[in-house]
Parts: C-alpha cells; sequence; structure tokens
C-alpha cells in the first residue's frame, strides 16, 4: 500500500503517531507497492487480484485522470449519488468530525465537498493518477490552510486493504459502480469484508451498482445474453460480467448485479441493507439501470 497524496503521507510519517488512529500499516499491505513498480507492460499474473488488464491501463492513464472532473460535468449519476450521500450521512457535531471514507475516491468529487462541510476524510483508489488530481482539486478548492489532516489518500487495491485499521472510519462510501470494477466475486466479497471491517458499527456505507437486467434493453441485449449465457456455462465468466472500451481503453471489465446478489453480499459481509435507490434511465424513468444503497 502506497499512501500519498494530500496531505503527503508516507509509511514512516505513521511512527510519529499523526495518522495512527487511521492506519495500520502492516508488512504484507506495504509489499502490495511490488504491483506499480517496474515495466508499464505487465502480464496478468502480475496484476494485482481483482483488477483486469483493461482496468490496469485505465488506473495509470494520466490523462484521464487530468480530464476526469470534466467528463463528469453534468452526468447525472453523480448528480443522484451526491444527493443521497449528502442527506444520509449525519451531520457534524462541534465536538466531533466524523472520518469518511471513500473506495474509489477518484479526483475527490464526494469527498471534497464532504470536506467542505467539515468531515475529516480518507481516500482509497488504485489509480495514483487519480490521487494525485485530487490533491491538486483539494489545494484549488480549499485555499486556505487546513489545521489538522482533513484529507488522507492511499493508493491500494481495494481486494488487498488490510493495511487499514479495524474501526478506523466512521462511514464510508463506495459510488460509480467501483464495486462492479472488482473482477471476481471472490475478491468483491473480500473487499466487501474490508469495508465492514474499516467501518463502525453504526455507521452508514453507501453503495453504487448497476443493475444486469438493465442490459437486455440495450440494442442487441438478448443476443449478447445468450452468448453470455453459454460463457457463463462453460465457466469463462460469471454471470453479470462484461467487457467493453471506455474512454478509448480496451477490454474495461465491469460486473453487473442482479439485486438478489447483491443484497447476499452485503448482508454476508455483515452490513444491513437500509433502503434501495433506483437509478432511473434518463430515457425512460421506468427503467432501472441501477441502484444507490444504503447499508448500516
Amino acid at each position: 500500500m502506497n499512501i500519498c497524496g494530500y496531505p503527503y503521507v508516507n509509511a514512516d510519517d505513521t511512527k510519529n503517531g499523526s495518522i495512527d488512529k487511521w492506519l495500520t500499516i502492516s508488512a504484507q499491505s506495504r509489499n502490495t507497492s511490488r504491483h506499480k513498480t517496474g515495466s508499464n507492460t505487465r502480464s496478468n499474473w502480475q496484476i494485482p487480484p481483482g483488477v483486469s488488464s483493461g482496468t490496469w491501463d485505465y488506473v495509470r492513464n494520466g490523462q484521464i485522470a487530468e480530464n476526469y472532473d470534466q467528463f463528469l460535468v453534468g452526468d447525472p449519476l453523480t448528480q443522484f449519488d451526491w444527493k443521497i450521500v449528502s442527506r444520509c450521512l449525519p451531520p457534524i457535531d462541534r465536538t466531533n468530525k466524523p472520518i469518511v471514507v471513500e473506495f474509489g475516491c477518484g479526483t475527490g468529487r464526494t469527498l471534497i465537498p464532504l470536506i467542505e462541510r467539515g468531515y475529516k476524510t480518507i481516500g482509497v483508489d488504485l489509480s495514483l493518477p487519480m490521487l494525485e488530481q485530487m490533491g491538486r482539486n483539494f489545494s484549488q478548492r480549499l485555499e486556505q490552510p487546513q489545521k489538522e489532516e482533513v484529507l488522507v489518500s492511499i493508493q491500494a487495491n481495494f481486494v488487498e486493504l488490510d493495511g487499514l485499521a479495524d474501526d478506523c472510519c466512521d462511514h464510508g462510501v463506495c459510488l460509480f459502480s467501483t464495486l462492479g470494477m472488482i473482477a471476481g466475486s471472490k475478491h468483491r466479497r473480500q473487499f466487501l469484508n474490508h469495508a465492514r471491517r474499516t467501518i463502525k458499527d453504526g455507521g452508514t456505507f453507501v453503495l453504487h451498482a448497476h443493475n444486469l437486467w438493465q442490459q437486455l434493453r440495450h440494442p442487441g441485449g438478448w443476443r449478447w445474453f445468450a452468448k453470455h449465457l453459454v460463457e457463463v456455462t462453460r465457466g469463462k465468466c460469471e454471470l453479470g460480467d462484461r467487457f467493453a472500451t471506455y474512454r478509448n481503453i480496451s477490454q474495461m471489465y465491469i460486473h453487473s448485479f442482479r439485486k438478489r446478489e447483491l443484497e447476499s453480499l452485503l448482508n454476508d459481509a455483515g452490513f444491513g441493507v437500509e433502503a434501495w435507490h433506483r437509478v432511473e434511465d434518463p430515457q425512460k424513468a421506468s427503467a432501472t439501470v441501477g441502484w444507490v444503497v444504503v447499508c448500516r
């Protein structure tokens, strides 16, 4: 695990106790830095677990990170999930500033507004370019120097979050189909177990995921699904897996969920689902393209 961002913190800084209450840096987590060294081209066995080859290319692309905020301007999903997050997280108490962790924080579109509201935050992302852009966004949005650490950014694979201490955060969010970008049900379970372990009992966890059955509404959807079932039967993939070209990155992996599948995953990790918020298709409001799920 590499700790970086704004303020910049490295593993040695934990010795002075400044962020001990948030993080425990173990030998295992430090060893995950091997994934980001060496050649830009990697064999599949060298890519971190739960990360597809397309996702690995995506997270290392600096141009995508640089243009990410502009790319999301006006996106209805980001507007919708922010409404849910801002409504579900408890208000700030003068005597206590809750810590919110975001898994897949990107350039800080959720965390920075939370900081402006008074929360302390931890941003976790596999993409170092995204974390660096978040640091620049943080400096631009919050011009006055902060008297205390309100943002700690961590470069890490979501499957390998052993370096995060138990109960280190009050609340958590995982938006924009970050869970669906984790390849393999085993790895998605590992991530959710880490999320539950790091969020205190009674804390809120807000998650977004895509709806598998929405794929059938697309042109050629039934034809894709028939071929997909054959591949699932042959053991080549799991039900809901698909690959697509996204922002000029080929073989980008995404998993879309059945509602019962997603609820089962959350329950098995120890989360209780409190509310399902439908993400509607902008072209057809009756269609559910996904959900923003509120858990505790």
